[in-house]
């Protein structure tokens, strides 16, 4: 049985991701409701909506930085009066809100009291659901179809030429490293290795990437899948939601995961916390060398290395777990 998909966002910040949406549950086997195609009707536009939503499986919420239409009588958002119906019919509910640092046009956010009022919506939303960020359409869409692919049945008949989600992220990766401010944010397919044990993220990670400091864990990492020359990743950070997850894993497995490839303007000198004070006696330049063996010292002190700082920072953050290798 075909089920409905009913899509709510404002609309005129949200054309162009709406119409993506569109296309994209075209290759599904579902009904769409949305206010593209209600028509002309004798309703009231909001009651129009309403009834469209009750006839619908599962709601799809699409939220980013304006209230939109206000319905007079409540003062509540015509998305949020969407919403509230939604949730108390005990529909399927999927929250998808643009990201903070999104690049967004002056026009399309709100100020003032609709600002306070969308404010209050979303901490609703957080409240009540797990939400998913996106930073621009083409995130959305990956996202969304990855859940539409456990939720929705796909056409008989339609021939599909799958991309290599390996190879996609791969691409992304290149582009962050030419644009890394652009590409912030972009959520990736790795195959990663684990690498030693897990130690907690410092207040300097957190404090950059809007973390809690005290609940985040971070690992050294190699990326497996996609093939790339270098890695440009060393860490991977996880938030306390996939925390207990995350320590159940081998670290000798490999393990799919999806990520969100991270940049900060900042260079991050420290990424590991420490807890205890110590108190350290060493002899300076002797740590480096120390745990090598057979050195040979003349020829070391006349070794030249040239180290080339990088500018900015960047990591990963676990989003999703998909499979662990034994």
């Amino acid at each position: 049985m075909k089920k409905t998909v009913f899509i709510s966002s404002t609309f005129r910040d949200l054309k162009d991701c709406r119409r993506k949406v569109w296309d994209t549950l075209e290759e599904y086997n579902v009904n769409v409701r949305g206010m593209e195609k209600f028509g002309a009707r004798t309703e009231k536009p909001l009651e129009t909506s309403l009834a469209e939503l009750e006839t619908s499986d599962i709601y799809l919420g699409i939220i980013a930085f304006r209230l939109g239409s206000i319905d007079k009588k409540s003062g509540k958002s015509i998305t949020q009066i969407e919403y509230e119906r939604a949730y108390e019919l005990q529909k399927e509910i999927l929250i998808y809100m643009m990201d903070e640092n999104s690049k967004v046009y002056f026009k399309n956010i709100d100020r003032g009291k609709n600002y306070e009022k969308l404010e209050a919506f979303k901490s609703i939303l957080d409240k009540n659901h797990t939400r998913d960020t996106f930073v621009d359409e083409d995130d959305l869409i990956d996202k969304l179809r990855r859940r539409f692919n456990e939720l929705l049945s796909k056409k008989e008949k339609l021939i599909e030429t799958q991309i290599n989600e390996y190879d996609n992220s791969k691409s992304i990766i290149n582009k962050f490293l030419l644009l890394p401010k652009l590409y912030s944010g972009k959520e990736i397919k790795i195959k990663i290795k684990l690498i030693e044990d897990p130690f907690p993220a410092s207040n300097n990670v957190c404090e950059e990437f809007n973390l809690n400091f005290g609940s985040t864990l971070g690992y050294n990492i190699k990326i497996i899948l996609p093939k790339i020359n270098e890695n440009p990743f060393q860490y991977i950070f996880i938030t306390e939601d996939l925390v207990e997850d995350i320590l159940k894993i081998n670290n000798k497995n490999e393990i799919e995961v999806y990520a969100k490839i991270l940049f900060s303007e900042k260079n991050i000198d420290k990424y590991k916390a420490s807890f205890i004070t110590k108190e350290l006696s060493y002899i300076p330049g002797a740590t480096s060398v120390s745990i090598l063996d057979n050195i040979n010292w003349k020829k070391l002190y006349q070794m030249h290395t040239e180290i080339i700082e990088g500018e900015g920072s960047i990591v990963l953050l676990l989003t999703k777990i998909l499979k662990n290798d034994h």
